[in-house]
């Protein structure tokens, strides 16, 4: 009896594992959705609850991949491989942390307005956010590889898209900015939304390489 009980304990809970990832992806999709409707938001007040919001979701995901690593340490097997589990879960992590890192800058830098592109940007995340959350509920699928390449390739466009956006919107600010501390904001915000958005494509080379290793 205390062997079929042990057995069962090692046994790999594929279900949980799962679900922790999708969570883990939905928080970035919340956090993108969210970082969206702050920079379409015209009031500071507003822009202010939202980006508290935001906290409030980057908050969860750090407590799904703290749960992560748990079950990481607690389980024997794992559905895939335990580094790939451990990498994934920390680069969606990543990006929910991104996020409100740069919606945090309108606060700290008490930016009235936004550079050009921050919203085409924005969008572009959240659409590589929402790629993200279909890949890994494929995940499950064990046989929806294909798919999962799919959302992978869409990533990788939407990403290109925001490098066009990041470099023409950048080039544009250094010939015509004239005050220097409002080009700095401005700049280093783009990098924050530009940076965030190669965090999707990190994601997406991980499920990649996750496809390619259980093909």
């Amino acid at each position: 009896m205390w062997l079929d009980r042990a057995v069962k304990w090692l046994l790999p809970r594929e279900e949980h594992f799962f679900e922790l990832l999708k969570a883990g992806a939905q928080c970035a999709k919340d956090a993108s959705a969210l970082l969206v409707a702050c920079l379409e938001d015209p009031s500071p007040a507003g822009r202010e609850a939202t980006i508290r919001k935001i906290k409030g979701v980057e908050h969860e995901a750090d407590r799904v991949i703290i749960n992560v690593y748990q079950e990481l340490n607690r389980t024997f097997v794992t559905p895939i491989d335990r580094s790939d589990i451990y990498e994934l879960g920390s680069e969606l992590e990543s990006i929910t942390d991104a996020i409100y890192s740069t919606a945090l800058q309108i606060v700290v830098h008490a930016m009235d307005d936004l550079p050009a592109g921050s919203r085409e940007l924005a969008r572009l995340i959240d659409d590589a956010c929402q790629e993200i959350v279909s890949a890994v509920t494929e995940l499950q699928g064990r046989q929806s590889h294909l798919e999962i390449r799919k959302h992978c390739k869409s990533i990788k466009a939407l990403e290109d898209q925001g490098d066009v956006i990041f470099r023409t919107q950048i080039a544009e600010m250094f010939r015509n900015e004239t005050n220097a501390i409002h080009l700095l904001k401005h700049k280093e915000f783009l990098e924050g939304l530009e940076s965030s958005l190669d965090l999707c494509d990190d994601v997406g080379n991980v499920l990649s390489s996750i496809v390619i290793k259980n093909s």
